[in-house]
């Protein structure tokens, strides 16, 4: 009987992580592992990381930032916290997937992942608590929360994985040698998404309190954490370095009180009527606060209580938080289920435990009830697309390195870092100023133009160890302002767009630019036409009104 009881969870446990691999990821890239262009990709942040891992691919370290993706300045550090790059990297060469493909799989993975081991975390207070809980996981693919899948903050959700590890770590302190858990998984946060590491250390000084409340605080667990700390701080010292003297500075903590965020979000209400499990979670485990070891309940609640610390200057990474609440208050609803289950059938099994979850699984992914969340399935290839995919390809592989490239209007191009996989330097038109010249029937050579790049960090170059110069302070006033269209090397347009206006001028002022014997064309397909200027500072367009 007790094997088939292993065997029913093992069952269950594998049928619900291939379940949200189905409902997150499958479902997005259309059931597919393997893309001819980046799929599923929603906005600028997907392509900001996806950029730089096919940089890292291409030059087979993380040494240095593109200097495409950073206004053309040379030997600017790698400064971003490199974990998520680097394990696509290697992905993609275990695999033979594209970079694209494995770094957006990862984060779907993790996720699931994350869920599982959360469900041991949980398993430990007790076994129908744990798979009750596993429902709520679906909630990882609702309106609120999918958009962190789809819009790119996916360092913070492979960090918040490894947040999950480390809530682990806690649970299991008494292992042998746990100290190496807490050096591997802390790390691994600072290094994916440093965040992160501020609210590990948040609940890891609540755990403490907690073991204190019990009386089962020891020297032993200070020991542990302090050997932890110093291999971590061995292990990231590198980019501690990096994150106080660079990231610190340009983006310093500041008291910052937000009640909204400019991304779709959940809110508890959102829950409906499973606050009602939720509540009475809530209700039994402060009752056992003192009588039973509540870890469970002490991880749901710091995070909830963590994803509200908008309200005191936490900002944006509060918000990120509840990018993974099915994962983290999971407890309090199986708790709540089961609780009320077992008071009114005292012979709950975990047969019982495993129908009521499938069941509520069903409920959650296929129904449309009021009151109660459930999955959104999207099925949907992004903003990029075949045509375009190809037009970058051919930038990236068949000019000079040295080549400067200016995007006219695009739909996608509001997006900004997807120009990024042109991997040469670029600018790219206002659409203010073409409608202005549109309205005005004016055929431009200077355009109001915007030379994108990532100048979150400076763009800092590391004359010494603790030395670093902010050189996109250097060329602040270059990154903006009217360019003079003839002084880029390759001139890029496209034929179609939802604004009709916009891709008539694009032709128009293309065909114009064609008259010059100097300009030709050199890549076209459906939706792109790529001009090479052979003389770029020559003037290359008669201004006139049409």
């Amino acid at each position: 009987m007790l094997n088939l009881k292993l065997d029913l969870e093992n069952i269950y446990l594998i049928s619900v992580f291939s379940l949200l691999l189905f409902l997150g990821y499958a479902n997005l890239v259309d059931h597919s592992l393997g893309h001819d262009f980046p799929y599923g990709y929603f906005a600028s942040d997907a392509f900001q990381h996806q950029t730089r891992v096919e940089w890292i691919k291409d030059e087979g370290n993380y040494r240095n930032e593109a200097p495409y993706i950073v206004f053309g300045i040379r030997d600017v550090i790698g400064y971003y916290p490199p974990v998520i790059y680097h394990l696509s990297v290697l992905l993609s060469y275990a695999s033979g997937l594209e970079t694209y493909d494995t770094l957006q799989f990862m984060v779907f993975f993790a996720a699931a992942i994350a869920a599982i081991v959360m469900y041991f975390i949980i398993r430990n207070f007790s076994k129908n608590v744990a798979i009750l809980s596993m429902p709520l996981a679906v909630l990882l693919f609702y309106n609120g929360i999918y958009t962190g899948f789809t819009w790119g903050h996916w360092p913070s959700l492979l960090s918040q994985f490894f947040l999950v590890a480390f809530f682990w770590y806690a649970a299991n302190i008494d292992l042998k040698h746990s100290f190496i858990f807490f050096a591997v998984f802390l790390s691994a946060i600072i290094l994916t998404h440093t965040a992160e590491a501020i609210f590990a250390a948040m609940f890891f000084a609540i755990f403490l309190a907690y073991k204190l409340l019990r009386k089962e605080f020891s020297l032993g667990i200070i020991k542990n954490a302090v050997y932890g700390s110093i291999i971590t701080v061995v292990a990231t010292f590198n980019f501690l370095v990096i994150f106080k003297l660079v990231w610190a500075v340009r983006q310093p903590f500041e008291l910052s009180i937000k009640r909204a965020w400019d991304a779709p979000l959940m809110f508890f209400g959102d829950f409906g009527l499973l606050l009602v499990f939720f509540a009475a979670g809530i209700i039994v485990s402060l009752t056992w606060l003192r009588k039973k070891d509540m870890l469970p309940f002490v991880i749901a609640a710091s995070m909830l209580l963590f994803s509200y610390t908008n309200y005191i200057g936490f900002d944006t990474r509060a918000f990120q938080l509840r990018f993974f609440w099915p994962v983290y208050l999971s407890f309090l609803l199986g708790l709540g289920i089961f609780y009320i289950a077992n008071t009114l059938y005292r012979n709950w099994k975990i047969l019982h435990s495993v129908i009521a979850s499938v069941a509520l699984i069903i409920v959650l992914t296929t129904a449309s009830f009021a009151f109660i969340p459930g999955y959104k399935k999207m099925t949907a290839q992004g903003i990029m697309d075949n045509f375009h995919w190809q037009a970058f390809q051919w930038l990236g592989k068949s000019t000079d390195n040295s080549a400067r490239v200016y995007f006219f209007y695009g739909d996608m191009y509001g997006q900004d870092a997807v120009l990024r996989n042109a991997k040469r330097l670029h600018g790219l038109i206002v659409p203010e100023d073409y409608a202005d010249a549109i309205s005005k029937r004016e055929l431009r050579r200077f355009y109001e133009t915007e030379m994108p790049g990532d100048g979150g960090g400076g763009a800092v170059q590391r004359p010494s160890f603790f030395s670093f110069h902010f050189a996109a302070d250097d060329i602040r006033n270059d990154l903006s302002g009217k360019k003079d269209i003839c002084s880029f090397d390759y001139l890029v347009f496209d034929k179609t767009s939802g604004q009709q206006a916009f891709a008539q001028y694009n032709l128009l002022l293309a065909n114009e630019l064609l008259k010059k014997n100097f300009i030709s064309p050199v890549f076209e397909n459906q939706l792109v036409v790529i001009l090479k200027n052979k003389n770029p500072g020559e003037d290359c367009i008669e201004e006139r009104n049409f």
